[in-house]
């Protein structure tokens, strides 16, 4: 990929720790422009702390290909799901300050919060939000807020109709709705808004001047990463979303040098140059496991993995490591600290990519167990990643190949059409549009297509390139007993939205 001029600042304790740390961290940054390269990440940005300074910080690449505009360590990045620790920690606030418990129903708070049964619904707790413990899969429901003109409230009561794989708090399972509905409580009881709340007791105490809340806010500044999906070899500009309807989960925006001190603040346990944001009581509750999940194999370094309260936790070599991870669209990002080492890293990217989870590793090894020729995450990695696509490459070569071959046949276009809805999400039309199916749905103005057909009562179709992260989709109908359209289903596989989720009935 492309090279860059940009700052190193190291600081040290002593001398005895400088000589080993630069050591390390010199085989690091040759190790981050290497992945950015075999990646083919157009940019990234890491910074790597201690309890009191930043160690080190450095832009990789470009923030805009066409523009050439470089990163640095102000350059703004989507942090997403990084948020969760700022809702989970908003609440915290609110616990020391008396106006709530982390046990309280939900229900108390949120009259319209629903979930699959009404024990679920009536014991649902606040502690239950923050931990992803609700008996549903991970992800499930997420194409209700996902580029929706759905509102909190609506999305928050939508959910009452998603059926659950898990029995209530046994299984974990990753919900960003959960959040959502914690942020609408950390507004019911404080009476600002989620982002007013989350400027005034974390951002503007932290001097975190060029966080962001809400992609609205773009506008306003400079020096911001553009998105990007890479696609055969090339590296594709992706439309910034709004996620104000699900901000609590995933809205912030940030750069490395101010997110490094979110990470300090955590380092210090809630306390940051003589400010105190949250008690060290707080922060354990934050960071101790409140659900537990498997750990996978090739882990030899690691025995535990759980989630707290909006922080991801596990062991690594013996130490406690607290984390998040963050998926945007056409960002991935990655946040850690160990609090026994007094050490906290960000690394922020404007792809879709597995490069901060392989980082992550590289970063351990070398900082926890000054180990330099352990795994080549990076390229392990990739290599997974390259099988997996071709597989998946494979498997859609033999599915096209049967195109047209089973049943060529269908009804006249135009009884496919019409308005079909869903109780959860609402409605999808399918029209004619030069001569070709088209199909658009209503709540969520990016999801349309034009239908190819594919066999007898199935079509397939490919999202427009601003969603081009997203594979071809199928649409079929199902015909009643007249052979009349009455149904419609939807499936995209990918490993984030569950479109079987919905069965939209024809009106």
């Amino acid at each position: 990929m492309k090279f860059f001029k940009f700052f190193l600042f190291v600081s040290f304790i002593s001398i005895s720790v400088f000589s080993q740390t630069k050591e390390q961290i010199n085989h690091l940054d040759a190790y981050f422009q290497k992945s950015l390269n075999e990646w083919q990440v157009p940019g990234m940005a890491i910074a790597i702390v201690n309890a009191d300074s930043i160690v080190f910080s450095k832009g990789y690449g470009f923030s805009n290909i066409k523009k050439n505009t470089k990163v640095d360590g102000n350059t703004l990045f989507a942090v997403a799901s990084n948020s969760k620790a700022f809702t989970a920690s908003a609440i915290a606030i609110l616990v020391e300050e008396g106006k709530l418990h982390w046990t309280d129903k939900v229900i108390d708070y949120l009259p319209y919060f629903k979930m699959y049964d009404d024990y679920t619904t009536q014991n649902f707790t606040i502690e239950d939000l923050l931990c992803h413990r609700s008996g549903l899969v991970t992800f499930s429901g997420d194409l209700l807020w996902y580029g929706t003109t759905l509102t909190a409230e609506e999305i928050i009561e939508a959910q009452q109709y998603l059926i659950p794989k898990y029995d209530f708090r046994t299984t974990y399972g990753y919900s960003n709705i959960a959040f959502l509905a914690a942020g609408k409580i950390v507004e019911k009881v404080s009476g600002n808004t989620w982002q007013k709340f989350v400027e005034q007791h974390f951002l503007s105490p932290l001097q975190m001047n060029r966080t962001l809340t809400s992609t609205n806010q773009l506008q306003k500044t400079t020096n911001v990463a553009t998105p990007y999906y890479l696609e055969n070899g090339t590296n594709n500009e992706v439309n910034w979303v709004n996620w104000d309807n699900i901000a609590p989960a995933g809205a912030i925006i940030s750069s490395v040098n101010d997110f490094s001190k979110w990470l300090q603040l955590n380092l210090n346990e809630g306390q940051l140059n003589k400010t105190t944001i949250f008690n060290e009581k707080s922060f354990r509750r934050l960071t101790t496991p409140h659900i537990n999940f498997e750990v996978g194999k090739n882990t030899e370094n690691t025995h535990f993995k759980s989630y707290g309260l909006g922080w991801e936790l596990q062991d690594y070599a013996g130490y406690k490591v607290i984390s998040h991870g963050g998926g945007y669209d056409g960002m991935i990002s990655k946040s850690f600290f160990i609090p026994e080492k007094q050490l906290g890293v960000v690394i922020l990217t404007n792809s879709i990519n597995w490069v901060p989870s392989a980082l992550t590793n590289k970063i351990l090894d070398v900082l926890l167990a000054n180990n330099f020729e352990g795994n080549d995450w990076s390229s392990n990695y990739l290599d997974y990643k390259n099988e997996q696509a071709k597989r998946d490459s494979n498997q859609q070569v033999a599915i096209d190949s049967l195109r047209g071959k089973q049943n060529n046949n269908h009804l006249n276009l135009i009884e496919y059409t019409g308005v079909f809805k869903d109780k959860m999400y609402g409605t999808v039309t399918v029209s004619i549009k030069k001569d070709m199916l088209h199909f658009q749905m209503d709540k969520t103005p990016i999801f349309y297509a034009d239908l190819q057909h594919w066999n007898h009562h199935i079509f397939t179709f490919k999202f427009p390139k601003e969603l081009s992260s997203l594979p071809s989709g199928k649409l079929w109908f199902d015909l009643n007993k007249e052979g009349k359209v009455f149904k419609l289903h939807l499936d995209v596989p990918n490993p984030d939205f569950d479109f079987t989720e919905f069965e939209f009935i024809k009106q």
